[in-house]
């Protein structure tokens, strides 16, 4: 196959001249997949930031080519190439799925416009916008909800569906190159390999090629040809039972954190409700894992649960009250002991705040904990990361402090919103390990949702399926994968064995 793209000698450093990329060197054929593999800070984002001159003001590039075939048969170096000929390539020759959908959409802007506004500038003049659009829509499994997805503004979708729009703003161009960062990592596991199988047709129908980034190693493998090192990185196996510690066996008790029970929420003038009947109990001290399909509402129930989403129905009991779900969200939140880790963490943490602060603005009066006390639980150095801001910071340094920011309110309920999707299998372990040790030592109960079933299985006691808004299946997490007696168990049980 004819080499698409051919990168030499690549070496990056930051601007007090620490390097960070060192004569890295790779290509990409027309057509081929290639997956870029490394734990997390090795430096695989950068490199193809580096590609669309996209390098953060504290990253300087050094040396190194990156010869690139336009689709007219002109070879172009992306390294040295002005500013005005990289912005005509991208979209149009090389697109771009960012890893974060919430940070890459205007919140403000509905779906629809941002995505005719991305047609019109790289799509070329071939048929109206709008019938492009729902054609994108149909490709990326969004046409069932195509008035919906465009209506909506992006705080209106889940994450699985932002990332859908994402790809199908990064195909609008028909680019030659596809640069996936983490394309499915808000995905669960049946739309993960929906997603998988239509990047792999789409790059091969359009001999198109794929620079794929992704943190699981059996993900890599299903969907490029080869992979390629980042220099300078140790990729091992990391098995996840090892990595956290034992699960404990839960008493069988009458004790419960909280329990839910006939819980109903819906959205404006929709018939349909984001959830309904919903039921389900968490132990104290219990991980409970909650899993569906994207847009099932599994986010809604965490949002209802720490009190930024109303319920039309239900009951709740916790702490020998019974109170109705209907209750305002400070009443519900208080009843629930909630607090909640979200999926988008940097985005989460305010960027013009340091850690002390952020942490110290959310301190329980009372609680008997400060901010150095609560950095070091989460093993982070109080003197050297009270007064960072959050970009100062690693990925993993963020997920610890979006730890100890949430056990500063002294939650008796833990909600991790796919909390750690966005870190490797090592570093992910390592802050699960963690959590688990903080929590068993306050004795607070962790909801974990999440698309990732070996985490899952690994490291919850008890698990509930979700789908449409019921929960279809619940049980012990190792039964309910091991003979799942519900059609979505049996799907995920499929999924996992693909």
């Amino acid at each position: 196959m004819p080499k698409l793209l051919h990168v030499d000698d690549l070496s990056l450093s930051l601007a007090d001249g620490t390097p960070v990329i060192d004569g890295f060197g790779f290509e990409v054929a027309a057509g081929e997949s290639v997956g870029l593999i490394g734990p997390s800070g090795c430096g695989k984002s950068l490199t193809t930031h580096a590609l669309l001159g996209l390098l953060p003001e504290a990253v300087r590039l050094r040396r190194g080519t990156a010869d690139f075939q336009c689709r007219g048969g002109e070879t172009v170096d992306l390294l040295s190439c002005s500013e005005r000929r990289r912005a005509l390539l991208r979209g149009r020759e090389i697109a771009l799925i960012f890893q974060e959908p919430q940070s890459a959409l205007n919140p403000v802007l509905s779906c629809g416009r941002q995505l005719l506004e991305t047609i019109r500038e790289v799509g070329g003049e071939e048929g109206p916008a709008e019938e492009t659009a729902q054609q994108l829509l149909e490709q990326v499994g969004l046409a069932p909800l195509g008035r919906r997805v465009l209506a909506a503004l992006p705080g209106e979708l889940s994450g699985g569906q932002l990332q859908r729009l994402l790809i199908a703003m990064a195909l609008a161009g028909r680019p030659r190159l596809l640069i996936a960062d983490e394309p499915t990592t808000s995905l669960d596991a049946l739309t993960e390999r929906e997603i998988i199988v239509l990047l792999d047709r789409l790059r091969r129908e359009h001999a198109m090629g794929m620079l794929f980034i992704a943190h699981d190693p059996r993900l890599i493998r299903r969907v490029t040809d080869r992979q390629v090192q980042v220099p300078g990185t140790a990729v091992a196996s990391y098995p996840v039972a090892t990595a956290v510690a034992e699960r404990r066996e839960l008493e069988d008790t009458s004790e419960r954190t909280l329990s839910v029970e006939g819980l109903r929420i819906g959205y404006g003038e929709a018939r349909k409700p984001a959830i309904r009947d919903c039921s389900f109990h968490i132990r104290s001290g219990e991980w409970v894992g909650l899993i569906g399909p994207s847009g099932c509402g599994k986010s809604t129930l965490a949002g209802w649960l720490v009190g930024l989403q109303g319920a039309q129905s239900g009951r709740l009991r916790a702490a020998e009250l019974e109170l109705p779900a209907t209750l305002g969200g400070r009443q519900i939140r208080q009843a629930t002991g909630a607090q909640v880790i979200f999926q988008d963490v940097a985005g989460s943490l305010n960027p013009r705040m340091t850690i002390g602060r952020a942490i110290s603005e959310v301190l329980r009066p009372g609680g008997g904990d400060d901010v150095r006390t609560l950095l070091r639980q989460v093993d982070l150095p109080p003197d050297r990361t009270m007064p960072k801001y959050p970009n100062q910071l690693s990925g993993g340094q963020r997920q610890r402090v979006a730890i100890a920011r949430a056990l500063a309110a002294a939650p008796r309920l833990l909600i991790c919103d796919e909390a750690f999707s966005g870190l490797d299998l090592p570093l992910r372990m390592e802050v699960l390990a963690l959590l688990r040790r903080v929590c068993a030592a306050r004795k607070i109960s962790v909801l974990l949702i999440t698309h990732d079933l070996e985490t899952a299985l690994e490291c919850t006691d008890t698990v509930l399926l979700m789908e449409e808004g019921e929960i279809v299946e619940r049980g012990r997490t190792s039964e309910v994968f091991g003979a799942p007696t519900s059609e979505l168990g049996r799907r995920f049980a499929a999924a996992r064995n693909w």
